[in-house]
């Protein structure tokens, strides 16, 4: 019997990477997608079944050219799973009032267009396999309301939303698709840096730096001091077992260290009970 074949995007760093090594370890043909810097580390500790395809998933030929060569490669196999884990965090931060709307755009283009981008191209291979999975990585931050730093949960969201669309489009072709929300693991994106606070606070305009200085903290202390972390092979472990797994998935996963109460608070709580408690989160 053939393995079983998936393509992850983002797989250089973080949850990308943990995922292929899973995958790899339990037996999977991996593609591992990436956009720069090849994955050299992640090929070093996997077998020869796990192949880096380059794939910019903001570029639509950079995509279609990763899926030609994974159509290459399967011949005419089928892609029994797409990981939508390429994302990026930085550039748009500040507050609505000031944000830069050109690398607000840009974020949406990774987080958002990319996963539809490469949902796209590899749906054709998607359709060849008996149990054809779509997964995209979404975030639990979309549950939080986060004073200056609102962009990256807001591709986040949308992403959720267009997930359940093309799940329900799927439905009928018995294509499961699934947005897995990650909170609390130790990725790039959770090493918030000096450099980036100097960044954020230096994207305000000085008439308005001192007024949001007066009010809140920088956002990024507040989450590290409310979320312990996982490991990305914790997390990549708990993925491959509750979601890939499955013989059903289910429309979303919140997974992380505690953070099934975000969601939960949407669910139970009134709008002005939670704006309380993020406010005693984020502001001084």
């Amino acid at each position: 019997m053939a393995a079983q074949t998936a393509l992850v995007t983002g797989a250089a760093t973080g949850i990308g990477k943990a995922l292929i090594e899973k995958l790899d370890r339990e037996g999977w043909r991996c593609f591992a997608g990436y956009n720069r810097q090849p994955p050299d580390a992640l090929l070093a500790v996997c077998s020869d079944r796990t192949t880096a395809v380059q794939c910019n998933v903001t570029n639509d030929a950079s995509v279609t050219s990763a899926l030609e060569e994974i159509g290459r490669a399967i011949g005419g196999g089928s892609l029994d799973l797409l990981v939508n884990n390429a994302a990026t965090t930085g550039g748009a931060g500040g507050g609505v009032e000031n944000v830069d709307i050109d690398r607000f755009k840009a974020l949406f283009e990774v987080n958002f267009w990319g996963p539809i981008r490469v949902a796209q191209a590899a749906l054709p291979f998607i359709r060849r396999s008996e149990q054809g999975r779509i997964i995209n990585v979404g975030s639990v931050s979309q549950y939080l309301t986060i004073p200056m730093g609102c962009s990256y949960p807001v591709t986040k969201a949308a992403l959720q939303r267009i997930t359940r669309a093309l799940r329900a489009e799927m439905k009928p072709f018995d294509i499961q698709v699934s947005c897995v929300e990650p909170g609390g693991v130790e990725t790039p994106m959770m090493d918030l840096t000096e450099e980036q606070e100097a960044e954020l606070w230096g994207s305000f305009p000085d008439e308005l730096l001192a007024q949001y200085k007066a009010h809140f903290k920088y956002p990024g202390d507040a989450i590290k001091a409310a979320f312990p972390l996982w490991t990305t092979e914790k997390f990549a472990d708990r993925v491959y077992r509750d979601v890939i797994c499955a013989k059903r998935m289910k429309v979303n996963y919140v997974l992380g260290p505690g953070v099934w109460v975000l969601p939960a608070m949407r669910r139970v709580l009134p709008d002005s009970l939670r704006e309380r408690i993020f406010a005693r989160m984020f502001e001084l």
